[in-house]
């Protein structure tokens, strides 16, 4: 977690996503006039392409049952220089997020039971990481800044919106002036325009990322906000951002994992509403009232 330091920064996410799919786009271009030798390769690389980072022209041959004589042929033919060259494309795709590409050959334990503990140690993984990287001191001026802003607006695109969307409703319980961004068929400016240096910004940034995420950033830093940047260990740090955490989403299937994101929030949230104390305590009371007035719940 760090606090509006320089650094170097990660690709951006608008890069043209041709240039980080194009081993397999070229695969499928090329696949009826490619002869047998090649199209055995070709059938393993369209099948897992995510597999070509981890191997190398040797082990691709062996592993389709080709040679390596017809994997330098192919690549060729796909236009990359050369073998590094594709393995290179493969794992710009990977860290863009392409679950194409993150895709891999099950490496998973055949028994349910075992498939079960499996995929709770990936998850327990991510937390960890996520959690024990925390700095105490960035966690409690976060969260003064979440119970002392004018305004809180959380905002996310895609996957992060639910995760934005999952903190506004723990905050919105215990605090007024908490909005979710963005709003369907409304634009941003409207609401970027209002914040000032008593509102926070909290923006849930997981890849693959919309251009919209830094530039709003940006425009929210312009306006003197405080910021939080919640996302993933590929992005870096905007040096817009008044503070960044980095959480741990990855495992082994193609899909990245949010459990580690959603026990951050959850943390971050129980938080808050310690902070809020009596405040917090009294607002949540007038919504359960108002619950019943109007017979939301039963």
């Amino acid at each position: 977690m760090t606090k509006k330091t320089k650094q170097p920064q990660a690709p951006h996410d608008a890069n043209d996503a041709a240039t980080h799919t194009a081993l397999e786009k070229a695969v499928r271009a090329q696949y009826a006039s490619l002869p047998v030798s090649e199209r055995r390769i070709a059938d393993f690389i369209l099948e897992f392409p995510g597999e070509v980072a981890a191997y190398t022209a040797t082990e691709l041959a062996e592993l389709s049952n080709g040679s390596k004589a017809a994997v330098t042929r192919l690549i060729k033919r796909l236009g990359f220089a050369n073998y590094d060259e594709a393995r290179r494309a493969v794992r710009d795709a990977q860290t863009w997020g392409s679950p194409l590409y993150l895709m891999q050959k099950s490496h998973q334990p055949k028994d349910f039971a075992g498939r079960v503990q499996f995929h709770i140690d990936q998850d327990v993984q991510n937390i960890t990481t996520t959690l024990q990287s925390l700095s105490p001191d960035s966690f409690r001026s976060i969260v003064d800044a979440i119970c002392t802003a004018r305004r809180v607006v959380c905002v996310g695109w895609r996957n992060s919106y639910f995760l934005a969307a999952y903190l506004h409703w723990q905050i919105v319980q215990v605090r007024a002036d908490v909005s979710l961004l963005p709003n369907a068929g409304m634009t941003l400016a409207e609401d970027i325009a209002m914040l000032g240096k008593d509102d926070l910004l909290i923006c849930v940034g997981m890849r693959r990322r919309v251009p919209q995420v830094e530039k709003v950033i940006a425009a929210a830093d312009k306006q003197q906000a405080k910021i939080l940047y919640v996302t993933d260990r590929t992005a870096g740090t905007l040096s817009s951002a008044t503070w960044t955490i980095p959480c741990s989403v990855r495992g082994s299937e193609p899909f990245d994992r949010y459990g580690a994101v959603l026990s951050l929030l959850h943390f971050i949230s129980v938080a808050v509403v310690e902070k809020m104390g009596e405040t917090g305590r009294k607002h949540l009371q007038s919504i359960e009232q108002l619950h019943d007035t109007i017979d939301e719940m039963e």
